[in-house]
């Protein structure tokens, strides 16, 4: 047997082999493009299980290897202990920011990790609530309270909602997460149509776990409404360790600034990680999900001269 220092680097090397496209064992090749700057974006998201000062040092170098492939992560699922995240920060080359959240519903913290050298924060940081009753101070609020980051790339700015929804097996538990799907895409879509001077950005992304079970199912449904968009392939894409749900989701509002390059899929890192752990792939030591990712244009000049010319469109 191999020591742990050359089985590290077989495994890494084999991560780089998945994300420059090598054909898996299944066929398939998952390629992730070229970070391209001031060209093109590469925007992921990812529930990264439970990450506090949990995972081991093997762990955080094969998640900071993935990473690092894109300018900015959604992240799910960071806990009250942020060693891990911090370690995990000081793993990436570049020159790799944090944006945290305190904790929220079920203590858990959201996050967005973006490279400086190709992606800006622009001022807007918050995390989404929904107006109450000033005589009462009640109303309905998202168990997770979404996080909401402005940024900027290229000529593209852009603001990006980091959600995690809530999940359950019962009826009631069930009809609570379509209810927040609901009040979600309610609001970003009135949003993105309020006058430009009254919003910090009009130009929306909605990214990470939604607990969406299946294509088609009834919080798909609610999420697809409206005027917000998918890549065409999310729909079948199988986001969790055991590629048989479609938990998490990349979805925008429908908009001329929007221009995706047609690529978008997950990092099945089971294939090539922890070969040597029961199970084998890592879904103990890393993540019971995947990460997801998108690629987006960035440079079009038309885009943004056409949201000179039609400011309310």
């Amino acid at each position: 047997m191999p020591d742990l220092d050359v089985l590290i680097a077989q495994e890494r090397r084999n991560l780089m082999h998945l994300l420059d496209g090598k054909l898996m064992s299944d066929g398939k090749s998952y390629k992730v493009p070229n970070r391209r700057v001031d060209e093109n974006l590469l925007l992921a998201t990812w529930n990264i299980q439970n990450l506090g000062n949990n995972k081991s040092k093997r762990a955080l170098q094969y998640i900071a290897d993935i990473c690092e492939r894109f300018d900015i992560i959604a992240l799910q699922e960071i806990k009250t202990d942020l060693r891990g995240l911090s370690s995990l920060q000081g793993l990436l080359p570049g020159d790799y920011r944090v944006l945290v959240t305190d904790p929220t519903g079920n203590n858990e913290r959201f996050a967005f990790l973006y490279d400086r050298r190709t992606v800006q924060s622009t001022g807007l940081v918050c995390e989404i609530g929904f107006p109450v009753s000033v005589g009462e101070h009640t109303g309905f609020q998202l168990h997770r309270m979404p996080y909401c980051a402005s940024f900027k790339a290229g000529r593209f700015d852009f603001i990006i909602v980091n959600v995690h929804l809530f999940y359950g097996r019962t009826k009631k538990d069930e009809d609570l997460r379509v209810r927040e799907i609901d009040w979600l895409v309610d609001y970003i879509n009135r949003r993105s149509k309020t006058d430009p001077h009254k919003v910090f950005d009009r130009d929306f992304f909605v990214v990470g776990d939604f607990n969406i079970e299946k294509q088609g199912d009834r919080f798909y449904k609610s999420l697809r409404r409206d005027e917000f968009k998918t890549p065409p392939n999310l729909d079948t894409l199988q986001t969790n360790f055991f590629q048989d749900k479609t938990f998490d989701k990349i979805a925008w509002v429908d908009r001329k600034a929007f221009s995706f390059g047609g690529k978008c899929n997950v990092v099945p890192f089971s294939k090539v990680l922890f070969q040597d752990g029961k199970p084998k792939g890592g879904k103990k030591e890393i993540s019971d999900h995947f990460p997801l990712w998108a690629e987006f244009k960035i440079n079009e000049l038309t885009q943004e001269l056409e949201q000179t010319i039609n400011p309310h469109s």
